[in-house]
């Protein structure tokens, strides 16, 4: 099973990582197609979407706690006090973020623009954050298809930045436009 998981779990991540950054690079060059955010009326591509995303996340958490685990890998090392830092504190931004934005809105529903809080500091707290997280990653977990898989998904929310910010424009027309003139995509 261990080597299964070793082998097989990493290439079906990456793939799935490598799905969804082909999937939104489709859609930012070909505006009429629309996968991101998903449309409510569409519910298989939300469901297309989740299933990749979880495919690439928890494959990766696996892959991941099995490599640190057989390593036996030497927690108290400089890279990796530093890599365990930027994972916490990325995806714990992350996290409180998304929490502020809304769950629902964070996939496309519709509950208005985000503009006070982290937001007012920059459009993209949550894309930045995680890029942390995944830098971190990336320095804890040295491996050729997970390093892959987190620099598919790093890409892959360079792209939904900006998908997300002409679903905005649409959506939210000129209040959104203001808030473009008042706060910086990144930081």
């Amino acid at each position: 099973m261990t080597v299964f998981i070793l082998n097989i779990v990493p290439i079906l991540s990456f793939a799935a990582s490598l799905g969804l950054l082909g999937l939104a690079t489709y859609q930012f060059l070909n505006p009429s197609f629309h996968f991101w955010p998903p449309p409510d009326d569409q519910l298989w591509k939300r469901a297309v979407f989740m299933g990749l995303f979880r495919t690439m996340v928890y494959g990766l958490v696996v892959v991941s706690a099995l490599h640190l685990w057989q390593s036996g890998a030497q927690v108290f090392s400089v890279v990796n006090i530093s890599a365990i830092l930027l994972i916490f504190i990325g995806f714990l931004i992350a996290f409180a973020a998304t929490g502020v934005l809304g769950w629902s809105n964070a996939f496309g529903s519709k509950e208005g623009l985000r503009t006070s809080g982290i937001f007012k500091y920059s459009r993209n707290p949550i894309y930045i954050a995680t890029w942390l997280g995944l830098a971190g990653w990336a320095l804890l977990v040295p491996q050729a298809f997970v390093v892959a898989a987190l620099l598919c998904w790093g890409l892959l929310y360079l792209v939904a930045i900006f998908l997300e910010e002409r679903w905005l424009a649409q959506e939210y027309g000129d209040a959104f436009e203001a808030y473009c003139r008042s706060v910086r995509r990144y930081l």
